[in-house]
């Protein structure tokens, strides 16, 4: 009878030792949890609280105009409001061409502007190429796709000779202007490029010269073969 007493004592007081235990652990755990929710929310706040400089227009600045230090201004806004496409610095802008235009107020973009190395030159004119469905490829030149344009000369037999080489298409358009996209589906479109006069020389000449046929690059990173047309004395 002595030994089942002191088994039952035994066994209250390993009970009583397993409910304080757990209750213990369960307020350290509540009290970690309290204390890691209200650095959170700290943090949140202090994130909130915290504004960063960023570049906005101070006046409208009209598409192509060249971007001054005048034209800028800072505006503060909240750190997590801020994206990669703002400028911080006036610096890193000044001398740069608009290529939309931007009202008093709104924000500054990066791609909105354009380098100087990247400006079109004084020379610089855009031309058009009509071209058939068959010569456009089946349609698979493209918008800012790249080609290389050949002539087939008219009076002899020759392989196609190299006029201008990895010309950019600026857009595939239809008889009206309007941009056919990536999807061109009329019979016949016209590529617009951009050209330079001594460009536009040697495609006039190569025109007069023979017929012209295209060839479509598979990627951008192709390198540019020689241009092996050579405008004749006759043409100068």
């Amino acid at each position: 009878m002595y030994l089942a007493f002191y088994v039952k004592r035994g066994f209250d007081v390993n009970k009583r030792l397993i409910i304080k235990t757990s209750l213990i652990c369960f307020g350290v755990f509540m009290f970690l949890a309290s204390l890691g929710a209200w650095l959170l929310v700290g943090k949140i706040v202090n994130a909130k609280d915290i504004t960063v400089d960023v570049i906005v227009a101070g006046v409208k600045i009209e598409k192509g105009i060249i971007i001054t230090e005048k034209m800028l201004t800072k505006k503060s806004i909240p750190i997590d409001s801020k994206n990669n496409f703002m400028v911080e610095q006036a610096k890193d802008i000044i001398g740069t061409k608009a290529n939309i235009t931007t009202e008093a107020g709104d924000y500054i973009r990066i791609y909105s502007l354009v380098n100087k190395e990247n400006w079109f030159k004084e020379d610089d004119r855009i031309t058009v190429l009509p071209m058939e469905v068959e010569e456009r490829m089946a349609n698979l030149i493209i918008k800012n796709s790249y080609i290389d344009i050949k002539m087939v000369p008219k009076t002899v037999k020759s392989l196609p000779i190299s006029v201008l080489s990895k010309v950019r298409v600026d857009d595939v358009i239809d008889e009206n202007g309007v941009s056919l996209g990536g999807t061109g589906v009329n019979k016949k479109a016209y590529v617009k490029v951009v050209l330079s006069k001594e460009q536009r020389d040697r495609l006039f000449t190569a025109r007069e010269m023979g017929r012209l046929i295209y060839e479509l690059y598979c990627d951008e990173g192709q390198k540019k073969p020689e241009e092996e047309f050579k405008i004749p004395h006759e043409f100068l």
